[in-house]
Parts: structure tokens; C-alpha cells; sequence
């Protein structure tokens, strides 16, 4: 092993090994090598980008220095982090060392040029990992907490609110007592999609729609037109078809006026 370290570090080239002797090269890396061997090491490996153990050695030597920064830097920020806490960072820091291996960015000129990049993307890993999840998304620092709102918005889960959405647009399109015509007049709409099938919405004369728009912002609405056209029946019938469907899907999926309440 020590014979095969020097030949690596003495020509700065990964050397022909078999595979039961890169084997214990990558475990004598991986646990026991010191600090200062691997990142010498990992060096080597990156500048040899092309070779088929560049990665193997590379994450070898990295994967190692990525523990100790994740519970050094939770250790740091939380004082007491649980063990799902350095998970967390542990994983944003062996994201960026295969990051950095991929991109095979050109180092910097200097001796140390290539520990002070691996080190950098290394902290940076761990803690973007950890404070860019959902359930941080907007939290900031304040100077006095008292004066902060006690009311907040609630997190929106846009994977299950588009999952009840869909449900929800496949028991409108299938309800069994609607009207013949009524039934027909949605499942074109659904046809459609709402790239086609809705439009934004037209202002009146009568309204301030700099002041609307300012307030709620813009909205789609359905187009009587192109679903008109699309089912070959006049406009007239479409409001009418449209305005039975809201009467009787409002009884039946929306009584008590909650089911789009916010909050």
C-alpha cells in the first residue's frame, strides 16, 4: 500500500492497479489515510477527470472530509444537532464534491489553490442543503421578534394540491347527474386543456381595471368562443350549459362555501 501511494504521489498520475488492489487503495482512503494524503490524492484524481477510477478515488478521499464538515458545521450552527441535522448536511456536502468533480472547473494557480476549492464547495454544500428545504422557504432575520405578525401563511403543498385538483376535476367531469349537454359542455373543456380553453380576463367599461388588476392581478377565465366552436353550438348555449353546471356542482361538492377557503 505505502509502495503504491508514493508511486501515485511521486508521478501525480493514477497508476494501472487490478481490481482487488484499487480495492484496498479505495477502503485504506476511505478509513484510514490523513487529511492532508487524501486531499493530495483527491487532487490527482480530479485532474485525471478521464480516468475510469478518477471518481472512485476522488469520492474516496472526499467523501471523508464531507463528515467532518457537515458535523463540524452542525455542531457550529446548532450546538446540539441531531443526527438528522448532520444527515442533512452530510448530504449537501457529498452532493458538491460530485458537483464539483462533474463540472471539472480549472483550478486556481497556487499550491493550496485546490484545498481551499474543495473546502469552500464542501461548507457551502452542507449548509445550502440544509436552509434551502421547503419548510425554510422565507424565513429571515429580524431585529425584534415582537414586532413580527403572529398570523402567518400556511406552507402550500403544491404536490398535493395539484394531486386534489385533479381528483377533483375527474369527479366534476364524471358526475352522474348532470345534464346530458352540461356533462358533454365540461368534458370539451377538459378535451381542451387550459391552454386552449381559457382566456384572461376581459375588463368592463364600468370597473377600474388598473386598480383590479393592481390588487388581485390577472386571471384566466373559460372562453365561450373556442368552446363554442369546439363543440359546434352557439356561445348562448355555452353560458347556459356553464350556468346550470355551476348551480348544480356548487350543491354538490361546495354546500357550505369551504372548499377553496384560504386562510
Amino acid at each position: 500500500m505505502l509502495a503504491t501511494i508514493n508511486d501515485l504521489l511521486d508521478g501525480k498520475k493514477i497508476p494501472s492497479l487490478d481490481g482487488v488492489q484499487m480495492s484496498a487503495l479505495l477502503h485504506y482512503l476511505f478509513t484510514s489515510a490523513s487529511r492532508t494524503l487524501r486531499i493530495q490524492i483527491a487532487e490527482i484524481a480530479y485532474r485525471e477527470h478521464d480516468h475510469p477510477n478518477a471518481l472512485d478515488l476522488f469520492l474516496a478521499c472526499t467523501l471523508p472530509l464531507a463528515q467532518k464538515v457537515a458535523e463540524r458545521k452542525a455542531t457550529k450552527i446548532f450546538l446540539c444537532p441531531s443526527d438528522w441535522q448532520v444527515e442533512l448536511m452530510y448530504d449537501g456536502a457529498v452532493n458538491s464534491m460530485i458537483s464539483v468533480f462533474q463540472r471539472n472547473c480549472t483550478l486556481m494557480p497556487g499550491t493550496d489553490g485546490f484545498q481551499r476549492y474543495i473546502g469552500r464547495a464542501l461548507s457551502t454544500g452542507a449548509v445550502r442543503s440544509y436552509f434551502m428545504r421547503q419548510e425554510y422557504e422565507g424565513v429571515r432575520c429580524v431585529g425584534n421578534v415582537a414586532t413580527m405578525p403572529t398570523r402567518k401563511k400556511p406552507v402550500r403543498n403544491t404536490v398535493e394540491r395539484d394531486i386534489i385538483t385533479r381528483e377533483l376535476l375527474e369527479q366534476v367531469t364524471s358526475f352522474p347527474h348532470l345534464p346530458g349537454p352540461v356533462l358533454a359542455t365540461l368534458q370539451c373543456i377538459t378535451a381542451l386543456g387550459p391552454d386552449t380553453a381559457l382566456k384572461e380576463h376581459a375588463y368592463t367599461a364600468s370597473g377600474d381595471p388598473d386598480k383590479w388588476e393592481r390588487e388581485r392581478g390577472r386571471r384566466p377565465i373559460l372562453d365561450p368562443d373556442v368552446i363554442a366552436e369546439a363543440m359546434g353550438i352557439r356561445k348562448r348555449n355555452v353560458h347556459r350549459y356553464l350556468r346550470r353546471a355551476r348551480v348544480i356542482l356548487r350543491e354538490a361538492f361546495n354546500a357550505d362555501g369551504k372548499l377553496f377557503l384560504t386562510h
